[in-house]
């Protein structure tokens, strides 16, 4: 059976006020006092509950984390979840708990943060102008990532920021495909999107540093398979013979497009997408993508947050080390 704390301070033949004091590391008792407290606790089954842990020591050992995507694009983007598992992984190792909300307004985020008591603040995504006056009411750390947006240039010494280098990223899945012989090379990305718009940039460094032409295929609608689809109908009909596509699944309905259109993918077209998804390697032919370790990006982001708890200095800014992960769409 569990021992309680009021049978812990029995036991001791000390106050439950004590017995908390040593348990949480405050007030004052004897070192005498201490041993025995502790000498009891190790030998019984008493763990200290999260709520007695928040009303006495007001820690709380809980993570917030936000997405600033909505629903559907976090369906189509399985990837989100890597990140999540990483970060519920590392936290787990250091006995902490992740909470993620559904904030669908930026009035909610103080409250919703406060009311839980959390000691950190993981949020995912590019932050709007509204949500950066309300971030600036807590007084915790605050980790983001993949957030492109100013706050993170204002003074705010508390705030991280784990990124991809997609301008980079952009760049060499570009690179890959004129070194395999494309000389007409097509972009495909969402001209609203903060990521995409530094992959094409990326793009456009490689296609001007070869003198080659490009051409830009801008989304008319979500980030989705059939919106990839019809790009790619757009795309069978146009003289190319390379493709670098800002997300995997735009990739995965354009090569399902050229397939039905009869165009042999790598020897008329090669393909390349980003994100290198858990279907790449499931498709015909093999979709070769652009891997930006998204495991790595949660493990930092919890590194990070903890240096912050623990008041150590660090990069306000870290960028995570993207690689091509090369199958036979190339």
């Amino acid at each position: 059976m569990k021992i309680t704390i009021k049978e812990i301070a029995k036991k001791a033949n000390v106050s439950v006020s004590t017995v908390s004091n040593v348990i949480n590391e405050k007030g004052k008792y004897s070192e005498k006092t201490k041993t025995k407290v502790l000498k009891i606790i190790e030998g019984s089954d008493y763990r200290l509950s999260q709520a007695a842990r928040i009303l006495s020591n007001r820690k709380s050992n809980l993570v917030g984390l936000i997405i600033l995507k909505k629903e559907e694009y976090l369906i189509e983007n399985r990837f989100y979840q890597k990140i999540i598992n990483s970060i519920t992984s590392e936290l787990s190792k250091k006995e902490y708990d992740l909470i993620v909300g559904d904030i669908k307004r930026n009035l909610e985020l103080v409250s919703w943060c406060k009311k839980r008591n959390f000691e950190g603040l993981i949020i995912i995504g590019s932050t709007d102008m509204e949500m950066e006056k309300n971030l600036l009411e807590l007084k915790i750390p605050i980790v983001f990532i993949d957030n492109y947006n100013d706050i993170l240039r204002q003074g705010n010494e508390e705030y991280g920021n784990v990124i991809s280098d997609n301008m980079l990223g952009g760049f060499e899945a570009t690179e890959l495909l004129i070194s395999r012989g494309c000389r007409k090379v097509a972009f495909v990305g969402d001209d609203e999107n903060p990521t995409h718009i530094r992959r094409y940039l990326g793009y456009q460094a490689a296609i001007s540093e070869n003198s080659i032409e490009k051409n830009y295929i801008k989304l008319n609608s979500k980030v989705s398979f059939k919106e990839g689809k019809r790009i790619g109908k757009i795309l069978s009909r146009q003289n190319i013979d390379g493709i670098c596509v800002a997300s995997d699944i735009i990739a995965l309905g354009i090569m399902d497009e050229l397939n039905r259109s009869n165009k042999k993918i790598p020897q008329e077209i090669k393909v390349i997408g980003f994100d290198n998804s858990d279907f790449c390697e499931y498709v015909s032919p093999e979709l070769t993508s652009v891997e930006l370790n998204f495991y790595k990006k949660g493990r930092v982001a919890v590194d990070i947050l903890f240096n912050q708890l623990e008041g150590k200095k660090q990069l306000k800014n870290i960028s995570i080390d993207l690689n091509i992960v090369e199958r036979k769409s190339v």
